[in-house]
């Protein structure tokens, strides 16, 4: 271990002979962590995590956002604090409250368990002295005693004056945890909102707010030490000039949130007034406090008591100017939005002004009190309304995850303001009716107050979410109607149009833009909705930044871009939600604020980001539509073309050679097997045309329909039989139904026709044959059913079909070509009563 802790030694002495390179901190910084890691110490491999470059670099760009001014604040907010839990630490304590009386200084009041009640002082006892100084000199300035010290009182018993050790104890000994977990809070709230100017860096009301936050961290102290230390004077001038400066900030604010007032478009040097009038405030207290520490009198004590008192007011009364103004820009806003973030400023305002207007004008009864810091969690609970309801605001209560938190904390707050305060009105009750109030009196009293609470928690619960504009409604619903909607929507520009409709029916935008990427950082506006007019708009380059942004996939404010927006559409967005699939970004939503005026919730957050992955999945789904349709348009295309072709080419090449067979068949010249074998020829010719004629048919996309099946089978029929003695009748209803059939259906269903009609003419011996087409109701209705039947009924000898032992292959053949096609052969026939055969099936489509 002990050659470990020198190799650690060593390299830190070589690690700070090389550093240096001012560039090459962090770099070195890793370098030497991964070294380290090797050594037994298991922390190691967390640091070099956190001094990676990467995470360095990406730590050191964001904190370079914020300026320096606001470090330098947060460092004063802390340090001040410290300095004040410090001195407050050693600030003694003895535990009574005297009154001058009949010219004695008489106790009136003895805290249990302190130094003076272990001193076995008694209320009713008189002190003459304290450190040898008489009372008043002991009260008029510090004499350098500490928490701990022990101070000799003079009492007066029997006539005598008795010196009597009082050992003393910390002002806050007793509620020690309350302020140590305010500093920590403190601590992590003034750095924690260094994240306001992170988000929003150029927003003037936000700097405001963040300096207001830093000087109420301050000002929260609400006390002045009387201590000569340098240090000490120092934290409570501090404390004086940031309680002058605290409303003024917060009237400040209130003129510029959520947009300038039209009180400070009209009086440009407003806020420079209360600056001003609060300056004057802090010097003159300044003054008194210091005369009144190193030149210690009466005078300058009731004068600093005065100074105190009268700050109290003044900072009441500009507070009070500061809900004045909240409210007149309630009244003068037409945006409702904009008044819903100004209704959050006035009840903030409300819950912090109520503490100081009980401090103020009820100043003895709150110092009576008798729990120790109830002024301070009154004071905590107004502070932390207001500064949330103007976080709220700032941020407009949306896509922030921690809104659900905030939702919790108000009802926290609104809790334990809602318990202390019947409490501390049902003890002033009891007071004032009952001699003096018991501990069973205090425990009746503070069950009965979380009773009435638990009463009334689903009101309050009710009120907050009103606070928060919310409108509830069913996520799984509005997803599964979406998606109904834009069902067998496949045509590109149709489907881009319904996705933004039906975005709509569920939001109702004011405006509305959908942006698919085209290629690279290149991104198109499809559809635009709103108050700038429908239709689309021009294509343009995006930053990278913004893109790696959305490849993160979630939900963000344009307010959270580093640079201006890439799209000139973004002016009125509220929200950009990503559509990224496997982390490829396919496009984005542009969102504007709502008809409603409501602003968007988490749950809208939720199913926006849902139905942004469904768009993507349609999209997708589209698209293979239309490349299947793109490619049976080329494959329509190819088929006129081969078939036009062989009608050109093979068609006329094939009855040339049919018509120089018979010519030189019918020349006198030809004679024996010559004359045979053109002859062959010649039906050989006209068989073939005949089989590419049907070809070209089947091939034709113009007769990939149930009408041009049937039209070819009529013409087929009247020219087969034609030539026979057999009479043809067509039985067809009066429209046929549009009904598109594949290649293979045709051409089958026509082979098996001409086959029957083919066993008609050879073995029936019919005079009459019928063909009769039966489509199904809803074919008829042009339902797009697929079922029909056909029928061919002749009036021949006819066969019974169980006696044919070995059918022939023109059946077999028959009954194979329907099987094919999904359809079924049915043949009836009696022997001398013809014979009917039924091609019956659900047939496959184009």
């Amino acid at each position: 271990m002990i050659m470990a802790n020198k190799d650690i030694l060593l390299k830190l002495k070589e690690f700070e002979k090389n550093l240096s390179d001012h560039d090459d901190k962090i770099r070195l910084i890793f370098e030497y962590l991964k070294q380290l890691e090797k050594t037994s110490c298991p922390l190691f491999p967390i640091f070099t995590s956190l001094f990676h470059p990467t995470s360095m670099g990406n730590l050191i760009q964001s904190l370079r956002r914020i300026p320096y001014w606001a470090y330098l604040l947060v460092f004063m907010v802390i340090f001040v604090n410290a300095l004040f839990l410090h001195y407050r630490i050693n600030q003694p304590k003895t535990g009574e409250i005297e009154h001058f009386r009949n010219g004695y200084w008489v106790i009136t009041s003895i805290e249990p368990g302190s130094p003076v009640s272990r001193a076995e002082i008694k209320i009713g006892d008189t002190i003459v002295s304290c450190n040898s100084y008489s009372l008043e000199e002991w009260h008029l300035f510090w004499h350098g005693q500490w928490a701990g010290d022990t101070l000799i009182f003079g009492m007066l018993r029997n006539n005598l004056e008795v010196g009597i050790p009082v050992i003393t104890v910390s002002a806050i000994s007793s509620t020690f945890g309350f302020f140590l977990t305010a500093f920590i809070l403190i601590v992590i709230f003034s750095i924690g909102s260094l994240y306001l100017l992170y988000k929003k860096l150029h927003d003037k009301a936000v700097k405001l707010f963040f300096i207001y936050f830093q000087l109420l961290l301050i000002s929260y102290i609400a006390i002045f030490l009387p201590f000569t230390v340098p240090l000490s004077i120092v934290a409570t001038m501090a404390f004086i000039i940031s309680g002058s400066q605290l409303t003024p900030s917060l009237i400040h604010f209130y003129l510029l949130f959520p947009k300038p007032s039209l009180l400070y478009t009209r009086i440009r040097y407003l806020p420079a007034i209360f600056y001003g009038y609060g300056i004057m405030g802090a010097i003159i207290t300044s003054v008194v406090y210091l005369r009144y520490l190193f030149f210690p009198s009466e005078a300058a004590d009731s004068f600093f008591i005065m100074t105190i008192q009268f700050s109290l007011y003044s900072l009441a009364a500009t507070f009070f100017i500061a809900i004045l103004i909240s409210l007149f820009q309630y009244i003068t806003m037409k945006n409702t939005l904009a008044r819903n973030q100004v209704l959050l400023l006035f009840i903030g305002s409300l819950a912090a002004f109520t503490p100081l207007m009980i401090l103020t004008f009820f100043y003895d009864w709150m110092s009576g009190l008798s729990y120790p810091v109830s002024f301070e969690l009154l004071q905590t609970i107004g502070y932390l309304i207001l500064v949330i309801c103007i976080l709220i605001a700032i941020f407009r209560y949306r896509i922030w995850d921690v809104e659900v938190f905030i939702r919790k904390a108000l009802l926290y707050l609104v809790a334990t303001a809602f318990i202390i305060l019947f409490y501390l009105g049902m003890i002033w009750l009891v007071d004032q009716f009952v001699f003096r109030e018991s501990e069973l009196t205090r425990f009746l009293v503070l069950g009965l107050s979380v009773i009435l609470f638990l009463v009334l928690r689903d009101r309050i619960q009710l009120l907050i979410d009103r606070l928060f504009q919310r409108e509830t409604y069913d996520s799984a619903t509005v997803v599964s109607d979406f998606e109904g909607k834009l069902s067998g929507v496949y045509r590109m520009e149709e489907l881009k149009q319904k996705i933004v409709l039906g975005l709509n029916d569920i939001f109702h935008f004011k405006s509305f833009v959908f942006v698919l990427k085209r290629t690279g950082l290149i991104y198109e506006p499809a559809f635009v909705y709103g108050e700038n007019g429908q239709g689309t708009r021009s294509a343009c380059e995006i930053p990278p930044e913004f893109e790696e942004k959305l490849r993160r996939s979630k939900v963000f404010s344009p307010e959270e871009l580093n640079s201006k927006p890439p799209l000139p559409e973004m002016s009125n967005t509220e929200l950009i939600v990503p559509m990224v699939t496997e982390d490829k970004v396919n496009g984005f939503f542009l969102c504007g604020s709502k008809r409603s005026e409501r602003s968007y919730s988490l749950q809208d957050i939720r199913v926006l980001s849902t139905l942004a992955r469904r768009v993507v999945s349609l999209l997708h789904t589209a698209t293979l539509y239309q490349k299947d349709l793109d490619r049976q348009l080329m494959l329509e295309r190819e088929r006129t073309r081969i078939s036009q072709d062989m009608h050109d080419d093979v068609g006329a090449s094939l009855t040339r050679i049919t018509i120089l067979s018979e010519l030189a068949k019918n020349n006198p010249d030809t004679v024996g097997e010559t004359r045979q074998w053109l002859s062959q020829i010649s039906d050989t010719s006209r068989g073939v045309m005949e089989e590419m004629s049907q070809i070209i048919w089947a091939l034709n996309p113009k007769n990939d329909t149930l009408e041009g099946l049937i039209a070819y089978i009529r013409r087929f029929a009247t020219e087969y039989l034609e030539p026979t003695s057999i009479a043809c009748i067509f039985d067809l209803p009066e429209t046929l139904p549009n009904l598109p059939l594949t290649v293979e259906v045709r051409r089958n269903i026509y082979l098996v026709v001409r086959e029957a009609l083919h066993n008609v003419v050879k073995h029936a011996g019919a005079t009459k044959v019928k063909i009769s087409l039966t489509p199904q109701p809803p074919l008829l209705q042009g339902k797009g059913e697929k079922s029909f039947t056909l029928t061919i009924r002749d009036n021949g000898k006819g066969f019974d079909p169980a006696a044919l032992e070995f059918p022939g292959n023109g059946i077999v053949n028959m009954k194979k070509r329907m099987q094919e096609i999904g359809g079924e052969l049915k043949i009836k026939s009696t022997t001398g009563k013809g014979t009917e055969i039924l091609l019956v099936g659900d047939y496959k489509v184009i």
